[in-house]
């Protein structure tokens, strides 16, 4: 169970997020689920979960996103076909509005994601 401590000024505080199904694009996701860990102010940190062979359709954000590989791999894909393959311990930064895919390996794939909105 993924769970959140939260050290602030009085004390300690226990989460335990909730997973939802992840289906960010036009096309159906499958096998993803996400998690919201914290979001301060305008700085979100997620945590993506694919099951075996899971696959997360094409989609974008705005803000940039920078994603720590925790556990598995697999492959970041493109809509112009390129194909970036990842493992555990990997970090990939996108670009706001940057349009790219996720496909898990053979195992469970655990991506810790934090996004950050444009510089003004």
């Amino acid at each position: 169970m993924t769970r959140v401590l939260v050290c602030g000024a009085v004390g300690t505080e226990e989460k335990h997020p909730d997973w939802t199904p992840l289906d960010p694009g036009d096309d159906p996701s499958r096998g993803a689920q996400l998690a919201l860990l914290s979001g301060a102010g305008s700085v979100l940190v997620l945590l993506v979960e694919l099951e075996a062979d899971g696959f997360v359709a094409l989609h974008a954000t705005p803000d940039v996103s920078v994603c720590h590989v925790v556990q598995g791999g697999g492959t970041v894909f493109f809509p112009n076909g390129e194909e970036i393959q990842f493992g555990a311990g990997d970090t990939i930064e996108f670009a706001g509005d940057v349009v790219h895919g996720w496909r898990g390996g053979g195992e469970r794939t655990l991506v810790a994601v934090t996004t950050f909105p444009p510089a003004s």
